[in-house]
């Protein structure tokens, strides 16, 4: 694996714990059924996208981060729903990027094929947090 394929791999891999101790703690937070049962399901997501960037991380080569980024203790230090989910949704878009990046470095086509469909999970909730942010402001 291209040492620069491994570098990206990882961030997102650390990004990815740091989505699921967020979603995870915002789940908690909140009242709103509705609102925990999304939370739930996009931290079932982040839990996967984990344990397969972990697998194809030692499939092609490579040494998994252990680390788990800093982004969930940025968001959980803001006391607004609101503004929580707008960092939110800049996360995901975050996420999305670094994909790209990864894409145009032709990783082998398993994970050339993941990453795709990261992506793509990614822009929906980025999508979705905007919309909430927006409800949220709204209230």
């Amino acid at each position: 694996m291209k040492p620069e394929l491994e570098t990206l791999l990882n961030r997102l891999l650390e990004a990815e714990r740091a989505g699921h101790q967020l979603l995870d703690a915002m789940s908690r937070e909140t009242s709103d059924p509705q609102m925990q049962a999304l939370f739930a399901n996009f931290t079932d997501v982040e839990i996967s996208d984990t344990a397969v960037l972990e697998g194809l991380i030692r499939l092609h080569g490579g040494t998994p981060s252990q680390k788990t980024g800093d982004f969930a203790d940025k968001v959980l230090r803001i006391d607004n729903l609101h503004e929580q989910i707008n960092l939110l949704s800049r996360g995901q878009a975050w996420v999305a990027r670094k994909i790209e990046q990864a894409l145009v470095l032709a990783p082998p086509p398993d994970i050339d094929a993941f990453l795709k469909e990261m992506a793509n999970r990614h822009r929906h909730n980025m999508e979705w947090a905007r919309a909430e942010a927006i409800k949220q402001f709204d209230e």
